[in-house]
C-alpha cells in the first residue's frame, strides 16, 4: 500500500480567496455602469423630441426606474 500525501500551501489559498473580491468589485462595477447605461437612455427617451414622440413615456419611466435600483440610487 501506498500513501499519497496532498500538500496544502498557504499561498493556494490566498490566490483562491483573492479572486473572490475581485470577481463581486467587477460585477459590481457592471451593474452600476449598466444601471447608469439605463438611466441616461430612459432620459433621451423622455426629451429629446425624435424618441419623446414615438417611445410611449411608461418605456422611459420603466428604464429609469430598473436603472436607480441598479445603480443604488432609491
Amino acid at each position: 500500500m501506498s500513501i499519497i500525501s496532498i500538500e496544502h500551501t498557504e499561498e493556494q489559498e490566498t490566490n483562491f480567496t483573492s479572486s473572490l473580491p475581485r470577481e463581486t468589485a467587477a460585477r459590481d462595477a457592471f451593474t452600476r455602469q449598466t444601471g447608469q447605461a439605463l438611466i441616461t437612455l430612459g432620459t433621451l427617451f423622455k426629451h429629446v423630441p425624435p424618441f419623446n414622440e414615438s417611445i410611449d413615456t411608461n418605456t422611459s419611466e420603466t428604464l429609469i426606474s430598473i436603472g436607480k435600483k441598479l445603480k443604488g440610487i432609491r
